[in-house]
Parts: C-alpha cells; sequence; structure tokens
C-alpha cells in the first residue's frame, strides 16, 4: 500500500470532503456501503468499459492522484491502469489494494489453458505474441470480488485504510456490511445446492464463485484471466470437446467475449449462451444485488 499523509487534525474529515477513487463500480458499491456520505467515492471505469482493458484519461490520472485513497483490485486485474497507480503510488498517495488482503486464487496447470505449449504451432503470429503476453500476466486470479468469502476477508483491512485516509469511524458500518455478506453468502449457498454446477465461461472469471460454491470450471471460449487474450483453433476445439462430454447445458459470456464466437459455438453445440454481467453493476444497485443476480443467471442457465 502506498504511504501519504494522514488527515490533519484541525480538518473536519468527515464532512463528504475526503476522496475515495475505486477502480471499478462492483468495489465502488462496497465502498460506499461502508463509508456512506462520510467521503465522496467516485469510480474511474466505467460500467460497460472492459477494466482488463481501459486506459485512463487525463481526467481520471489527475483524480488519482488528488485522491485521499485509491481503492484498486491489483493482482493484474486493472492491466491499463496499473502504470498509473504505480506513479501515485511514488508521488505519496495511499492505495489499498484488495488482493494484497485476501487469499488468492492461484491458477493449476490445468486451468491456466493459456500458457498451453501444444498449441503453439496452430497459433498465428499475432496470437503467439499475445500468449507470450499472457505468460506475463501471471497465474494469480484476479477475479476476486465474485466470491463474498474473498470480500469478507478483506473487508476489516479495508475499513481500517479508509478511516486511516479519512478519519471516519467504520465500526458500525463495518460489521452491518459483515453481516449483509455473511447473510448473502449463504442465500447463494441455497441457490447452488442440488444444480450440476459445471461452468462453461467466457474467460477464467468465475473460479473464486466456483471455488466458494462447489462448482466446476469446465474451461473458457477464452482461456485466460485476462480477455486481452484470444483463443486459438485447437483451445476451442478442445473446448467442445469437454462441453459435449460433460452434458453442460450452457456457456457464459460477458466482457471482452466474441458475441459471435459464443454465439457459434453454442449454436455448434446445441446450448444456450447466457450474457453475464461480472465485471460491473450494470444497474444493481449494490454488491449484494449484484451477486444475487449473478447467482440466479447461473442457476437458472444449468437447471
Amino acid at each position: 500500500m502506498g504511504c501519504g499523509s494522514t488527515p490533519d487534525a484541525n480538518s473536519n474529515p468527515t464532512d463528504g470532503s475526503r476522496s475515495i477513487v475505486v477502480t471499478y463500480s462492483v468495489l465502488g458499491s462496497v465502498v460506499e456501503q461502508l463509508v456512506g456520505d462520510l467521503a465522496t467515492v467516485s469510480v474511474i471505469i466505467p460500467d460497460g468499459q472492459d477494466p482488463h482493458e481501459f486506459e485512463p484519461s487525463a481526467k481520471d490520472i489527475e483524480s488519482l492522484n488528488n485522491a485521499d485513497l485509491v481503492v484498486a483490485n491489483g493482482l493484474d486485474f486493472e492491466e491499463g491502469l496499473e502504470q498509473t497507480i504505480d506513479r501515485a503510488i511514488d508521488s505519496g498517495v495511499n492505495v489499498f489494494m484488495v488482493g494484497d488482503h485476501i487469499t488468492v486464487r492461484e491458477m493449476s496447470k490445468d486451468e491456466d489453458h493459456g500458457h498451453d505449449e501444444d498449441h503453439a504451432e496452430e497459433e498465428s503470429t499475432e496470437t503467439t505474441v499475445e500468449s507470450e503476453e499472457e505468460h506475463a500476466h501471471g497465474a494469480y486470479d484476479p477475479h476476486l470480488w465474485l466470491s463474498p468469502a474473498a470480500m469478507l476477508e478483506m473487508l476489516p483491512a479495508l475499513a481500517d485504510a479508509i478511516s486511516t485516509a479519512t478519519g471516519a469511524d467504520l465500526t458500525s458500518q463495518l460489521a452491518a456490511l459483515q453481516s449483509e455478506l455473511t447473510a448473502l453468502d449463504a442465500q447463494i449457498t441455497e441457490t447452488i445446492d442440488g444444480i450440476t454446477c459445471e461452468l462453461v465461461s467466457g474467460h477464467d472469471e468465475l473460479g473464486y464463485f466456483a471455488d466458494q460454491y462447489g462448482c466446476e470450471v469446465i474451461g473458457a471460449i477464452i482461456p485466460s484471466l485476462s480477455t486481452t487474450s484470444e483463443a486459438s483453433a485447437g483451445e476451442l476445439a478442445a473446448l467442445k470437446v469437454e462441453v459435449e462430454e460433460h452434458g453442460v447445458p450452457a456457456i457464459f459470456t460477458g466482457l471482452g467475449t466474441s458475441q459471435d464466437v459464443a454465439d457459434q459455438l453454442a449454436s455448434e453445440l446445441g446450448v444456450k449462451a447466457v450474457t453475464l454481467s461480472t465485471h460491473f453493476l450494470d444497474g444493481a444497485v449494490n454488491y449484494r444485488e449484484f451477486m444475487l443476480r449473478l447467482t440466479q443467471q447461473i442457476a437458472d442457465a444449468l437447471q
């Protein structure tokens, strides 16, 4: 976490004048629930834009540099923001990286399809370059917000960081949000219970959800943790075999996945192609509503 100055003792830190900048809306909704009107919360990456590919504007960079606290996912999720965030840390801006405060999911060799050298000869020069970038991307899954348990794990540290940056006492807000997310976890468990939960996604994004709720990740259209990669013809053919062998009734797509490829794959397999909003709120009023909607979409598609 970047180090910066604490609030001036002579200022009024809880009048909403403190600024917290969050990288994406799902995480922003959690921060907003914690702080209420005790600070101004703004989100850098607009809903509908891919956080893996988003590039900041000059105004975005200014907002980050002037924030009392920046809250980011980390784990190479905000790829286009990484240099900006690093420079902000170097200049003394307080930055809270959520990925530093959870038990990070590490991709196994079987899951880490994008690293499979067996496909090297099948790929074009462009795809080979993207595979090299995927090696640099690392094997730590950044999609941590898709598990309420992961969010619960980091909440005390986040509340502490916000309190340090703003001077706000968040004791009651933290307890209320912890209670809400604990109940949310139970609701999701109940919704998924009894369903054969085998998941095929747009890219490798549902791992935390799968681990938490006893699902199995069969594969992904883009076999990578980032949507900046692409699948080879060989990888798509292998995915089709897996879907047929498991009898999966639906494949899930979303931001950063070619809808044409998803629709063609679903048509060839005779399964449904279901679009999920996994990376932004998409109209949900808070994190709880976002996760319940996502869970219900998955459950409905797999039943």
